[in-house]
């Protein structure tokens, strides 16, 4: 509910074209970057823990968290959790109580994991020595969040807990390999940003996938080992930020346990490490290294230093590492992101933003390309041409632009098509079984000055869009300079043959560099 809010302000102020729901992800990561900050210089921990908290919350490793509007949910439900700890610990007398529930209660409506925050409050406040009355408080509050969340919930046909009593599926799901299934899941999500540096792979092999599932385990027995060590200690473990660490661990550790439940017997264990789970795996790794700040784990004033040290080179490690995490995400792999067959590796978003091109087109052309579609979508069907028409004619998401825009339309007025020619090969068209179809080809000389192309018709109408190839180095993929292209033809407005052109909507430029003919459907 709370994230449908800033959609919904991202379709009134910035006509759906997302820009208000990413830097919405992007102040989220801040303040959460800022509180972690904050926690640690009021609980006395060093600049290298402070920078280590900076450094995994903006490392680039969750880069899908930011290549889509609707992961704003993602990120604020971890936020909004943290918030919610800090102010049950750190914040005096009913003000820090009343805070933390209403905190966790938005982090509840805000992504299904976030009912686990309003769950810990009522033990976050035992440990820390709160009275009874706080405790019983917290815990009628936790309650009625979970409440409420699953009284709204069984409303809806959509959510899990509709098949949760269904007796063959929990059955199933009770079955030794199902078990191990849901084992190796965890394992790989927690164990994955850490093996994505040590491999330093975009993808990841069966063997690779083994060694990623015992990091993820590793790191789980030494948070496991820090906590318990707190907990029987009553002197470390109502300190503030100890606590706070704690619940933390516990909201990361229980979200990746109930997302393995949820997709680890149905889902390839490999779906585990997508990017898009790399916020709340960096905070795990985060957390961990954070209350090993924060425990005395040795005596000797010397000694206390080396986790100090350590943590500093971890944290120059994972900032080394953002050029390569950049790369693997934007460069085009020339395979597909899911499985790559026979060879063993599977792509987990290393042509992610790469392979949105095709999706990007296809949209524009309002042309059923399951294939490209299904980067973004789903089941994508001949209703989803319906949803491309409607955001067209609305002028949202991407049709905000007026040359997005020109589907079935002639140019706009001041783009003269037969002033200029330049030089650009057109390859052989592709038609779909469901109509419309793909075109590809190269720019040359002044059309590769151009970054948008169009394809029109007989009559002189817009009939399908086209952009870049992804690219296939770094410098090609971050100065968009691949000289290949890529697009789409719709079905309706095609037929025959369409003249290529490429343009610029801001100068009104266009020169036309090719003709192709139109194979039937």
């Amino acid at each position: 509910m709370a994230p449908r809010l800033i959609y919904a302000a991202d379709i009134w102020l910035a006509s759906g074209s997302s820009a208000l729901s990413m830097g919405m992800t992007v102040l989220l990561l801040v303040a959460d970057a800022w509180l972690l900050v904050w926690v640690c210089r009021k609980s006395g921990l060093s600049w290298v823990y402070q920078g280590f908290a900076v450094i995994m919350l903006l490392w680039a490793y969750p880069v899908a968290n930011f290549m889509s509007a609707f992961n704003v949910q993602i990120v604020g439900v971890f936020v909004l959790a943290t918030f919610a700890f800090a102010a049950m610990a750190f914040a005096k007398g009913s003000k820090g109580l009343w805070l933390s529930i209403a905190i966790a209660a938005t982090a509840g409506f805000t992504m299904a994991n976030g009912i686990l925050a309003g769950f810990l409050l009522a033990p976050l406040a035992f440990i820390l020595g709160r009275p009874g009355k706080a405790i019983a408080t917290a815990a009628i509050g936790g309650a009625a969040i979970i409440g409420v969340y699953l009284l709204l919930a069984t409303g809806s046909e959509d959510v899990l807990c509709t098949d949760v009593y269904d007796t063959q599926k929990a059955q199933s799901y009770l079955s030794l390999q199902s078990i191990g299934s849901m084992l190796g899941y965890l394992g790989v999500y927690l164990g994955a940003p850490i093996a994505r540096i040590v491999f330093r792979t975009a993808s990841f092999t069966d063997a690779t996938l083994i060694v990623t599932g015992v990091l993820g385990y590793t790191g789980l027995l030494v948070g496991a080992f820090l906590s318990l060590r707190a907990l029987f200690d009553p002197q470390q473990r109502q300190r503030p930020i100890v606590g706070f660490l704690m619940a933390l661990l516990a909201f990361l550790v229980g979200t990746a346990a109930v997302t393995a439940y949820g997709r680890g017997v149905e889902c390839p264990v490999y779906s585990a490490a997508t990017s898009r789970y790399g916020t709340s795996a960096d905070m795990f790794w985060m957390t961990i290294v954070l209350l090993v700040g924060a425990l005395p784990l040795v005596d000797r004033p010397w000694a206390r230093q080396i986790p100090a040290i350590g943590t500093l080179l971890f944290g120059l490690v994972i900032a080394a590492s953002q050029p390569f995490i950049v790369k693997a995400m934007i460069v085009s792999p020339g395979l597909s992101p899911v499985a790559t067959g026979k060879s063993g590796e599977q792509f987990l978003g290393g042509g992610h933003q790469a392979d949105r091109v095709g999706a990007r087109t296809a949209i524009l052309s309002s042309t059923l390309d399951i294939a490209a579609l299904r980067v973004i979508m789903l089941e994508p069907d001949a209703t989803t041409l319906n949803t491309f028409d409607f955001l067209r004619r609305s002028r949202l998401a991407p049709f905000h632009p007026e040359w997005a825009a020109l589907l079935g339309k002639p140019m706009p007025a001041g783009f003269n098509l037969r002033d200029r020619s330049c030089s650009g090969a057109v390859g052989l068209p592709v038609a779909l079984p469901d109509g419309g179809w793909r075109i590809g080809g190269m720019l040359r000389g002044t059309a590769s000055q151009f970054d948008h192309i169009v394809a029109v018709n007989s009559a002189g109408l817009v009939a399908g869009y086209a952009m870049r190839s992804p690219g296939r180095s770094f410098g090609e993929a971050a100065m968009n300079t691949n000289p290949g292209w890529q697009g789409h033809v719709n079905g309706r407005l095609g037929g025959g043959s369409v003249a290529v052109y490429a343009f610029d909507p801001d100068e009104k430029t266009a020169c036309r560099f090719g003709q192709a003919g139109l194979p039937s459907v």
